[in-house]
């Protein structure tokens, strides 16, 4: 079969713009590993540059190419493979300085054929999200449109699929390396001449939490399989409390919901902690922190996505500061902060006759109680009760918290929204932000940078 027997597919016919590209437009390449990159940027400018699909990116440099076939020049960037095993942090470090280092007119993301459109959608969203923000330069090239059945009938269903999933997408082309080089190289001109050239901007903190930094080494995989095991477990386990909390009072539904949130945090932080311990003997430095951002990055999706689910199934809003129902206060005298786990709204006193007691540095004290017994999370009434003093009196003595000066609960002001997240916030970016601001993590990323090679090579 000849080259020429695949004629490539475009979403949208046009025609080269004149006026907006200065110079020599320049694109950059970016993709997994094994989807076609280096394949199409040696077939586009005649190089011989070591391609293939493997556990790791053969592509080990920036490359950057004049075009040596169609009607116009351009320069083509290729780019280390976005989920390579080996090198992760190396490889994102060189993408970001591909991506940043220069004018580009368009990100063209290659994305490898596969008669399981869901797998395609899933790789396309993992390459975009270091460019999530340029969505609009992005310009979907799928490979291999050879392993296609009936190319025809399938592209415009993957057009939708994709154009569904990410709208603002510029366009997108079917080829094959049996295509016609000529006609890929026009088609992409054709697209690059649609777009002003600008530098793309990513700040640190978006390549910490877009980019992919770490891959799980082949010796701790066995490990890194049960810990995602026991996620699921986890997730699993709390579904099947929300459904039988469902039958509980609301207002005692909403005190062990927020419970679960609380909680849902906690366990996962555990679970982390004890991948890392099992494993830190085995990590440098760097693996150490990389491993940790990126960790932290999916317990913050995690916990999001339990939110979402739980949230909608409270009888009230739990991040609303205004809502009276936030049974949240502080002490106007001593500054004392209680979370309300039983009693009445009216007179009291600051004072928590047990050792037990909300605190911004310990895990909060709620009405329920939540227990793994046997692999199973089980919920029970919390035994501690909150003993209240008469009003007027000095603070009693024993053990507690609390001043003792007389309060009445429902006429205390709320607390600031800033002490409200820090309470329920179950994770937050700014957790991650003083890991790799921390000087243990910036020493070791500028030892670890000094020897990654972010120039251009032909």
């Amino acid at each position: 079969m000849s080259r020429q027997t695949l004629t490539p597919l475009i979403r949208s016919n046009i025609s080269p713009k004149t006026g907006l590209t200065r110079n020599k437009p320049c694109c950059l390449l970016m993709g997994q590993t094994g989807a076609g990159k280096t394949t199409l940027g040696n077939m586009l400018c005649g190089t011989q540059h070591v391609s293939g699909a493997a556990t790791a990116s053969l592509t080990r440099v920036l490359f950057r190419n004049d075009v040596c076939v169609g009607k116009n020049a351009f320069s083509v960037i290729d780019t280390p493979g976005t989920d390579s095993q080996k090198d992760t942090f190396e490889h994102a470090w060189q993408l970001r300085a591909g991506l940043t280092a220069t004018e580009l007119n368009t990100v063209f993301i290659v994305l490898k054929y596969d008669n399981r459109y869901n797998n395609m959608i899933d790789h396309y969203l993992q390459v975009e999200q270091p460019v999530g923000t340029y969505t609009e330069r992005i310009v979907v090239l799928v490979s291999h449109m050879d392993n296609a059945d009936d190319q025809n009938k399938e592209f415009p269903l993957i057009c939708g699929l994709l154009m569904e999933t990410s709208p603002k997408i510029a366009n997108i082309i079917f080829f094959s390396k049996k295509s016609d080089p000529d006609t890929i190289a026009n088609l992409m001109y054709a697209c690059m001449t649609q777009m002003a050239p600008t530098r793309l901007e990513i700040s640190e903190d978006d390549f910490y939490k877009n980019f992919n930094l770490y891959q799980v080494r082949i010796g701790m995989r066995r490990s890194f399989d049960q810990y995602k095991k026991q996620v699921e477990s986890i997730l699993l386990a709390y579904a099947l409390v929300v459904g039988d909390a469902k039958n509980e009072p609301q207002e005692d539904r909403d005190e062990l919901f927020h419970a679960l949130i609380v909680q849902f945090k906690y366990d996962l932080d555990d679970l982390y902690e004890e991948f890392v311990n099992k494993h830190r003997k085995d990590m440098i430095e760097m693996d150490q922190y990389a491993l940790s951002v990126e960790f932290q990055k999916e317990i913050i999706k995690n916990c999001d996505e339990f939110v979402s689910t739980v949230t909608p199934l409270m009888s009230y809003n739990l991040f609303d500061n205004s809502d009276p129902r936030n049974q949240i206060k502080a002490c106007p005298h001593c500054g004392q902060i209680w979370w309300k786990t039983e009693g009445c709204d009216g007179a009291t006193a600051c004072g928590n006759r047990v050792s037990e007691f909300f605190d911004l540095r310990k895990r909060a004290v709620f009405k329920y109680v939540l227990t793994w017994v046997d692999g199973k999370l089980t919920y029970t009434k919390n035994p501690v009760t909150q003993r209240t003093n008469p009003v007027n009196t000095a603070k009693p003595s024993g053990k507690g918290v609390g001043c003792g000066r007389a309060i009445v609960w429902s006429e205390l002001p709320k607390i600031s929204d800033k002490i409200v997240f820090q309470i329920f916030e179950v994770k937050s970016w700014d957790e991650v932000k003083s890991i790799i601001r921390s000087e243990g993590y910036q020493r070791a990323e500028a030892c670890y940078r000094r020897n990654i090679d972010t120039s251009f090579h032909t």
